[in-house]
């Protein structure tokens, strides 16, 4: 039987309290008090104020939207036309109630309450479903990335003048692609389980007829990729730092049960340029969660990265766990530590089959040179065989990288929040851990690095084999964390590509006036 109410009869028990509990009340002819409790997963309607009888229920989905109604924006000049941009705008008006939405669902259910409450609940459902709307919340300034199905642009959010990278998706492109409506619901709704400092941050998602745009952490410190491009070369405690803070990011990926599936130099970045401590991790279209099988892909990530597990899957649906990103993130160490490549090969085809055999020369003068302690860390890191692999968390007690969170609080910011008790047996192992020379080790890398050829994604799709055995599905990042100085844009004079079409009608603003302040516009 077809749904035809944005609210469903519950025909089960729920026990469980919610997150919030508000009153509101019913926007139409007959205002009653609504009793509405917040759970991860939906809303609910209570029967009484005391939030003990549930019995209609609204589910936190991708195919549900919310839309914020305010009163009229303030412009910064007076209009003669009905016709409004996004830059135009000075303020946004007041909330004054919140429309929920289902697709194919003709009716939406509007409610209000007090201001406070209204905002309350606007932030809860912007962290677990779409907003509709993007022209008039947002300034858009210029374009920072593409790629095949997105583009990104750095914009400011009017409401509170937050500037993010904004991902933009055309609905038409991206649903006509295989799995690829599936693919943007899942990176979107995995994102949303992510919060750390360590992880690109997603704000919230809006949605328009025909985009959706994911409003992202705007990253100004460019790619590991290209600071190893440039010839770049990281000091010890700069090493430590990058290493501690992935792997921080990693065990909060992991103990959620998710898998990123595609580290690599290019999808990882830094919130400000120079700043090595600020070290995050991006690009989540490759990431699902352990347990949700079969996976959305199977046989994933970029050659020269991707675990060997992985690489060498047969059967499509044999299962892997979360210690592949293991395998790649001690790929990233190796060429920190060595300035080389993990596998030399120089054509596609050969680094596949390099990375299949797990084959990384440990014998290398460049590997032997550098520590014990630093080399068997990333040994354990760089295990074929997956149940001998060490584990994020496991890798994160590693005397060399507990050290780091000794470094001077102006040289590394390391957050121990996930651990009160780690400082403690910190300073226990720095007394057991001898001092690491590196002196030696940057001499011997210098050159490494001036000789470090790097293959970017791209680079690697055009060269991709036609043997079935050694394809795999890999993604392009078009978050890249190099971006102009805004102060160098005239911002208020540019005019974003999409705000072409996209306007706030005045006249529509009079109707919203009126009929829930009983106030009329004068323009």
């Amino acid at each position: 039987m077809q749904q035809n109410n944005v609210w469903r009869k519950i025909d089960y028990d729920i026990r469980e309290k919610p997150i919030l509990q508000f009153k509101f009340q019913k926007v139409g002819r007959k205002s009653n008090d609504l009793y509405i409790g917040c759970f991860n997963e939906y809303l609910i309607k209570y029967k009484d104020p005391f939030y003990t009888i549930p019995y209609k229920l609204f589910d936190l989905e991708f195919t549900s939207k919310f839309e914020v109604i305010r009163t009229p924006s303030k412009l910064k000049q007076e209009k003669h036309h009905t016709k409004v941009r996004g830059e135009e705008i000075l303020e946004l008006g007041e909330i004054v109630a919140i429309r929920l939405i289902v697709e194919n669902i003709d009716k939406p259910y509007e409610i209000q309450g007090k201001t406070e409450q209204m905002h309350q609940l606007r932030s809860f459902l912007g962290n677990k479903i779409n907003q509709i709307g993007f022209h008039n919340l947002f300034r858009v300034y210029k374009k920072i990335g593409r790629g095949n199905f997105a583009s990104v642009y750095l914009a400011e959010r009017i409401e509170d003048n937050l500037r993010m990278a904004v991902k933009a998706f055309s609905k038409q492109i991206v649903y006509n692609e295989e799995k690829g409506r599936e693919g943007l619901i899942n990176e979107i709704q995995i994102m949303r389980e992510l919060d750390h400092p360590n992880l690109m941050r997603l704000y919230e998602v809006y949605e328009t007829k025909n985009s959706i745009y994911m409003g992202l952490e705007l990253l100004e410190g460019d790619q590991l990729f290209e600071y190893l491009k440039k010839k770049i070369q990281f000091t010890e405690k700069q090493v430590q730092s990058i290493m501690v803070g992935l792997l921080m990011g990693l065990k909060h990926m992991h103990q959620k049960g998710i898998m990123h599936r595609d580290l690599k130099l290019e999808n990882i970045l830094f919130k400000q340029q120079g700043n090595f401590d600020s070290v995050v991790i991006a690009d989540f279209g490759l990431a699902t969660h352990v347990n949700k099988k079969p996976y959305l892909y199977q046989k994933c990530g970029t050659p020269g990265f991707v675990a060997p597990e992985i690489i060498n899957l047969k059967n499509m649906y044999q299962p892997y766990d979360s210690v592949c990103d293991v395998y790649s993130m001690g790929v990233v160490f190796y060429i920190l530590l060595t300035g080389r490549p993990a596998f030399t090969g120089k054509t596609y085809n050969t680094i596949v089959k390099q990375n299949k055999e797990a084959n990384v020369n440990f014998d290398s003068p460049h590997f032997q040179n550098s520590p014990k302690e630093v080399q068997g860390l990333i040994f354990q890191m760089l295990q074929k065989d997956p149940l001998l692999r060490i584990k994020s968390s496991e890798a994160l007690q590693h005397p060399y990288l507990q050290s780091a969170l000794l470094i001077d609080d102006d040289e590394a910011h390391i957050s121990t929040d996930d651990d009160p008790n780690l400082m403690e047996r910190i300073k226990i192992l720095n007394k057991q851990t001898e001092k690491v020379d590196f002196t030696r080790i940057k001499r011997q890398n210098s050159q490494n690095i001036k000789e470090l050829r790097l293959q970017a994604t791209q680079e690697l799709k055009q060269n991709q084999s036609s043997d079935e055995d050694l394809k795999i599905i890999m993604r392009t990042p078009v978050i890249t964390g190099r971006i102009n100085s805004i102060e160098n844009s005239p911002m208020l004079k540019c005019i974003s590509p999409f705000q072409s079409t996209g306007y706030d009608e005045i006249a529509h603003d009079q109707i919203i006036l009126q009929r829930y302040s009983g106030k009329t516009l004068n323009i």
